[in-house]
């Protein structure tokens, strides 16, 4: 993937070398961008596309268990594990009524999978929650115990992901820095470029992100050259 290079490139070199972290998700052609144009930033996995993958996991997680119950006619895991619920077994601190309460606790004693999955899940963002390295790392370690004791082969494929990246995430814990920003900036530029069915100038595009983002105030512009102009008040 090359086209993160020019982007990165706008910088002058020695603005780049002052560079001490960069946000990014885990792509392996913005590693690669950033390693060779930013030598000395420490790259830091988003928190957001981190807790993306582990929600999938999760997810997988719980349809194998709805599948299992399919097998068994369990109506009561069935209904429990069904899509439709997934967003109530992931959410960190679920708004629940006292019978879906009850409820969701009969199913964590019913099915230990999902039952050790949902403490795995909750653990993981008190790892991430984490203010400095030397406690992260502490419970990272007790966090793959837990996956370890599970033995759920989803979990233990997202974790072997987690040691692959354990020092980008650790540059997450020292700079707090993710790509929330970034994120929403690309999210207008997709809504923009629907609202215009497509650009046919690219530099007409490019000033309409920046106008529609707050990087180019009108107020701040000399207009007197062009064929119209913006007032000015006397």
């Amino acid at each position: 993937m090359h086209w993160p290079w020019p982007c990165i490139k706008t910088l002058p070199k020695n603005w780049r070398e002052k560079i001490e972290f960069f946000a990014l998700d885990m792509n392996a052609g913005y590693f690669k961008a950033v390693r060779k144009l930013c030598p000395n930033a420490e790259i830091a996995v988003d928190r957001f596309h981190l807790t993306q993958d582990l929600n999938k996991a999760f997810n997988d997680v719980r349809k194998d268990e709805f599948k299992a119950a399919q097998r068994r006619k369990d109506d009561f895991q069935v209904g429990m594990l069904e899509a439709g619920r997934r967003f109530i077994l992931m959410e960190r601190n679920p708004s629940l009524s006292i019978e879906e309460q009850n409820l969701l606790g009969k199913l964590k004693m019913l099915n230990t999978n999902i039952n050790a999955a949902m403490l795995i899940v909750d653990y993981f963002h008190k790892v991430l929650d984490k203010t400095s390295v030397p406690k992260f790392r502490k419970a990272l370690a007790q966090w793959y115990g837990l996956v370890r004791t599970a033995g759920i082969k989803r979990l233990r494929k997202f974790a072997a992901q987690i040691r692959k990246y354990r020092l980008n995430i650790e540059a997450y814990i020292k700079s707090n820095l993710t790509t929330a920003i970034s994120e929403g900036i690309n999210n207008k530029i997709k809504v923009l470029k629907r609202m215009g069915y497509g650009y046919t100038n690219q530099e007409s595009f490019q000033l309409k992100i920046l106008q529609r983002c707050g990087f180019l105030n009108s107020n701040f512009i000399d207009t007197s050259s062009w064929h119209w102009h913006i007032p000015h008040p006397h």
